[in-house]
Parts: C-alpha cells; structure tokens; sequence
C-alpha cells in the first residue's frame, strides 16, 4: 500500500511539475508579447512624431 501511495504521489508531482513549466512557459511569452508591443508602439510613435 505504501509503495502504492508514493508512486501515487511521485506522479501528481511530476503532473504538477510540468504544469508549472507550461504555465512559467505561457507567463514569459505573454511579457515578451507586451514588451513587444510597447517598443513597437514606441517606434510607431517616433516614426509619426519624425513626419509631422
């Protein structure tokens, strides 16, 4: 039984740890999406400040 109980654990800990991992994963993307569109917004911004 206790056998049973630690495989049972060792798996939810793997599970939870590989979520973790794509949660971390989809969180950095997400900065680098806002990052991205600030300096693109930033350009865009010079670029219309430069013409006018």
């Amino acid at each position: 039984m206790n056998s049973k109980m630690i495989k049972v654990i060792g798996m939810a800990a793997t599970l939870i740890g590989i979520g973790v991992n794509l949660i971390t994963d989809w969180v950095d993307d997400q900065k680098m999406d806002e990052k991205i569109d600030k300096k693109v917004n930033e350009a865009l911004a010079k670029k219309e400040a430069e013409e006018s």
